[in-house]
């Protein structure tokens, strides 16, 4: 929720996750971000359903190439639904038109800090432990079966989907034999003549 925003709005990421497309608006929305860019968009899914504390609720959101969030609900969505935001508590208070009241509660946990990059490299300067995770949803990721790719669909017994042990021991040693004497090359390669 931000009471900022005047739209609601989806993330392009996000909504590609829906089994419905979204409709043309009549107009090219043009969004100011806060870093003074702009944003524009005419696509909109209208009518997206949300579950708050067991209760539906509906939302036009907009699509929008943003990455930090999935859905920012705005004032068009908070005035709507005629939340009360208690930003010292996290509560948001609603009361629906229909005369539905509950209360939505935010998450009271200990959120991890965010450290800044600067930050971040003066704390590794005086000597306290970095870590770098990546994490990646496999789930999303769609790997190309052998039946796809063109050479390789030809010659299946040469990439089995499970390899049952290792390879065999060989009777003989691969080697590269070199004349007695010789020395590792010390030029680099471009300054070498061609053969």
């Amino acid at each position: 929720m931000d009471s900022g925003a005047s739209h609601s709005f989806i993330s392009a990421r996000f909504a590609s996750c829906l089994d419905v497309a979204p409709d043309c608006m009549s107009y090219i929305l043009d969004v100011s971000t806060l870093t003074g860019t702009s944003m524009y968009t005419d696509s909109i899914y209208r009518g997206c359903e949300m579950s708050m504390a067991g209760i539906s609720l509906y939302a036009d959101l907009i699509v929008l190439p943003i990455r930090d969030f999935d859905v920012i609900l705005g004032m068009d969505w908070l005035s709507t639904h005629r939340a009360c935001m208690d930003c010292y508590n996290k509560t948001v208070d609603f009361c629906l038109p229909d005369g539905t009241t509950f209360q939505f509660k935010g998450d009271k946990g200990f959120s991890t800090p965010i450290v800044s990059f600067i930050r971040a490299s003066r704390y590794l300067e005086k000597g306290c432990e970095g870590y770098l995770a990546n994490v990646i949803d496999r789930r999303k990721e769609k790997g190309l079966s052998l039946e796809e790719i063109p050479v390789v669909c030809e010659f299946p017994y040469v990439f089995p989907d499970d390899l049952g042990s290792l390879p065999p021991k060989r009777n003989m040693e691969f080697v590269i034999d070199l004349i007695p004497g010789t020395a590792p090359i010390l030029k680099a390669p471009y300054r070498m003549a061609p053969a």
